[in-house]
């Protein structure tokens, strides 16, 4: 149930939102099994606060929920959260957070290559992310990462989805880029064991955005200023470098020998903001690992969605000849 008017007049209160002449209701979406209103408190200085209230209905506390109050005592760049409550005799997740779009947008207009100053504080804010939850256990895994047994089935339907894409896909593919799947495979196999267990362990993982794209970013109008990471629905337990392959092979590929500068940039970013051992070396695998899965998310695009990017497919397997040579 949405937060009435004196509910909502509380909780503007107690965070130092006053004077507020008047409540609009200005949007209601409704998408699977939750309800998205866009509201606006006016003020008495003709400003005005955008607000996003989700609403969840769910038999336990909604994951996005859980993630929100993980974050909320952390120096993150995320939207600032205002109300976050569950709601046991309802069974109703109630999340009430700024809304920064009207004042902010996203980075799919930035230009590749992307200026320094913007790159550098794109790279602070996703290794901060990174950092806050580095080694953390308070998420449990996803069921892919649960058990070796679960990760191999995984790996079955990416190899499934690769012999439809092989057999339909209409692109000007020669051998070699079919090799380059069936060798990823092969890999991830082998490694399955190792991978599932420093899952397991917690070593060297992190809480990853799970989206990381170009919309999930957004950027105010002022220079300088620190992007916002929002939308946090997809965070999971796993390696940094799978955030990494999605924004920067994915969306904003700047070739091979600048996209590794940019994870260049990345690990010393991280590595100053976390108190344990993290070689560059294992960096560079996990890099690997990444792009491995990673090559395979284009063609999940193809085949389940019927998203033929000629262009994406070819930063995938671009991206794993710069890596993997």
């Amino acid at each position: 149930m949405p937060l009435n008017n004196n509910k909502l007049m509380n909780i503007f209160k107690g965070n130092d939102i006053s004077e507020s002449l008047c409540i609009r209701r200005i949007d209601h979406i409704t998408r699977d099994r939750a309800t998205i209103n866009k509201i606006e408190i006016h003020r008495k200085d003709n400003e005005f606060v955008p607000l996003i209230e989700k609403n969840t209905i769910s038999s336990s506390c909604p994951h996005e929920n859980i993630v929100y109050k993980y974050f909320s005592n952390k120096d993150v760049s995320i939207p600032k959260v205002y109300y976050n409550e569950y709601d046991q005799y309802r069974q109703e997740g109630i999340l009430l957070i700024e809304d920064l779009s009207p004042t902010h947008r996203n980075i799919s207009d930035w230009e590749v290559p992307i200026e320094l100053n913007k790159l550098i504080n794109l790279i602070d804010v996703i290794s901060q992310f990174h950092a806050v939850s580095w080694g953390n256990v308070d998420l449990s895994a996803p069921k892919h990462l649960e058990s070796v047994e679960e990760y191999i089935q995984h790996i079955a339907y990416l190899e499934r989805d690769y012999f439809h894409f092989r057999k339909h896909q209409t692109f000007n593919f020669e051998e070699e880029h079919f090799q380059i799947y069936e060798k990823s495979l092969i890999y991830l196999r082998k490694n399955a064991q190792q991978h599932i267990e420093r899952i397991t362990n917690n070593h060297n993982t992190t809480f990853i955005h799970g989206d990381l794209n170009v919309c999930n970013l957004l950027y105010p109008s002022t220079r300088n200023a620190r992007p916002y990471i929002i939308d946090l629905e997809a965070v999971r337990v796993g390696l940094c470098t799978e955030d990494l392959v999605m924004l920067f092979i994915h969306d904003l590929f700047h070739g091979g020998e600048e996209t590794l500068r940019i994870f260049q940039l990345y690990y010393t970013a991280i590595s100053h903001k976390i108190s344990c051992q993290y070689s560059y070396n294992q960096f560079i695998e996990d890099i690997r690992l990444s792009i491995m899965e990673g090559i395979f998310f284009p063609i999940k695009l193809f085949v389940h969605n019927g998203i033929k990017d000629e262009e994406l497919v070819m930063k995938s397997i671009n991206a794993y000849k710069t890596f993997w040579g």
